[in-house]
């Protein structure tokens, strides 16, 4: 069941003074800071109130606000298209270089190399991978959530019913039950949305109540569940609907929301949820590849997740063939060449270095034409995604190996 609770300025908080710190528990009533619900980063001003965290904690995680800011293509794009973004001035070497980032700027944390340059009404982006899973990304969008909830019920409430938010939070572990959706803004026709303008849902699961959180902001619309395994394609949908239906025309502009939002990539590959056209983000599940056997799989068109079908493939027969007239597929974790197929491709293998060798072990797998696995005789055949559920039909035109 799926009720609304209502936006970030119907929240019931009355600044009253908090004195346990959300994060680590401790008394803050000598050490108080007051955190930003949304950081500075993206834009965000309206602050917890005050004790809700404590100093230390407070600039202990404040990496991961930045994180939010680095982490994603849509989030470094907002910066540049979104003047009211300017994010906590420290100094005037920090000023001259957000100047700067207004027009060209990068990605940053476990080897993001996303960078988008501006010139006039040209816009470059360069590495832009859209379905960011990354750790740190995502520990900061659930950080956002654990503030949300911090503001309306305080500090220890939050502590008491959402642990395991704030134990992810604050260590990281399991991207995995952490998912999040996003429906991502159109690139040249900008609604700016600085300060996010927060919904809330209350979701019963496990005969418990939890909250799952959008935000809507000059990035997007993002969707982030308080507890793990939260979020499904039919809870997505409904968020969706009834986002439409609470702003079905957009103040000021009076135009639909569809118009501003729900920009597509990878279309061609995902399918997007709901007519918000909601991406929803996981972490893929890698797989273990088999010496003996090649796996035979597809993709889910929901998540992107990389499914084996349950047909398991010979090595020794899908090799026999032509080898002159060859079909190649893309890289994956569940296939890779053997040490003894590379030799008899006629590779001197013995002479490569460790990372040579396991780079070509793992690359994309070819084979004779003739055996190509798109021409079985499979139609209209199901599976159950193992990393987001959804049951799909496909055919032999859907896989590869």
């Amino acid at each position: 069941m799926l009720e609304k609770l209502g936006t970030i300025a119907e929240l019931t908080n009355t600044e009253k003074l908090n004195l346990t710190c959300l994060w680590c528990g401790k008394n803050t009533s000598e050490n108080i800071a007051r955190e930003h619900i949304f950081s500075e980063a993206i834009g965000g001003k309206k602050k917890l109130p005050a004790g809700s965290v404590c100093k230390k904690c407070n600039s202990k995680l404040g990496f991961l606000d930045e994180a939010l800011k680095r982490g994603h293509p849509a989030m470094l794009d907002a910066f540049q298209a979104d003047k009211n973004i300017k994010g906590k001035i420290r100094n005037k070497k920090d000023k001259i270089r957000k100047e700067k980032e207004r027009s060209n700027i990068s990605g940053k944390y476990e080897a993001y190399t996303t960078k988008i340059t501006r010139d006039g009404g040209n816009i470059r982006f360069t590495d832009a991978n859209f379905v960011v899973t990354t750790e740190l990304f995502v520990r900061s969008l659930h950080k956002c959530v654990a503030n949300v909830l911090c503001y309306e019920y305080g500090s220890d409430s939050v502590r008491k019913k959402y642990p395991q938010l704030l134990d992810f939070v604050k260590k990281g572990g399991d991207v995995h039950p952490w998912s999040y959706a996003v429906s991502y803004a159109k690139l040249f026709h900008r609604l700016l949305i600085s300060e996010p303008v927060v919904n809330r849902w209350s979701i019963k699961n496990t005969n418990k109540a939890h909250e799952v959180i959008s935000f809507i902001h000059t990035s997007g619309i993002w969707i982030i569940g308080s507890s793990p395994s939260l979020l499904n394609l039919n809870l997505i949908e409904k968020i969706s609907d009834s986002i439409l239906k609470a702003h079905k025309k957009v103040p000021k502009t009076k135009k639909p929301i569809t118009d501003w939002f729900g920009f597509e990539w990878n279309k061609e590959t995902r399918n997007y949820i709901g007519e918000l056209q909601f991406l929803w983000a996981f972490k893929e599940i890698k797989g273990k590849p088999k010496d003996d056997s090649l796996y035979l799989l597809t993709k889910c068109k929901i998540c992107g997740q990389t499914n084996p079908t349950g047909i398991c493939l010979p090595r020794d027969i899908i090799y026999r063939g032509n080898r002159n007239k060859r079909t190649l597929y893309p890289r994956n974790t569940w296939n890779h060449y053997t040490k003894n197929e590379l030799a008899k491709l006629g590779l001197r293998i013995e002479k490569w270095d460790k990372e040579s060798l396991r780079k070509r072990m793992h690359q994309g797998i070819d084979i004779p034409i003739e055996n190509d696995v798109r021409k079985m005789k499979l139609i209209n055949c199901k599976y159950r995604c193992i990393n987001c559920g959804n049951s799909t039909k496909y055919s032999a035109s859907d896989c590869f190996i």
